[in-house]
């Protein structure tokens, strides 16, 4: 199930902790229009009451949607784009099914 703008900080902890990942893109519908990251919550936590963290909704948290690459861009074309963004979002057939981050292309290679 994809995340939405209208889910909150607690939500995406809990998806982000199920699927072991640091990143997760959020959606509009089938559009992607951001991205939430670990690093991003931490920054929100150090000025956020925790209570606040159910209430607080990703659209208020989340970063710009990253680069996105077809599927069958080879892996080490990715390095170079990898220093101007912490992940890149993974298309087919005009579908986002993929997120890239740093720590996966070190495992790619």
């Amino acid at each position: 199930e994809k995340m939405k703008p209208t889910q909150t900080i607690n939500d995406a902890v809990k998806k982000m902790d199920e699927m072991a990942i640091s990143q997760i893109p959020i959606f509009d519908g089938s559009e992607p229009v951001g991205v939430v990251s670990e690093e991003g919550l931490v920054k929100k936590l150090a000025t956020t009451n925790a209570s606040q963290w159910k209430k607080t909704q990703l659209k208020d948290v989340m970063t710009s949607v990253p680069p996105i690459i077809n599927y069958d861009t080879p892996a080490n074309t990715l390095g170079p784009l990898l220093q101007f963004t912490k992940c890149i979002l993974v298309s087919k057939d005009s579908k986002i099914v993929g997120i890239i981050t740093a720590s996966d292309t070190l495992r790619m290679m």
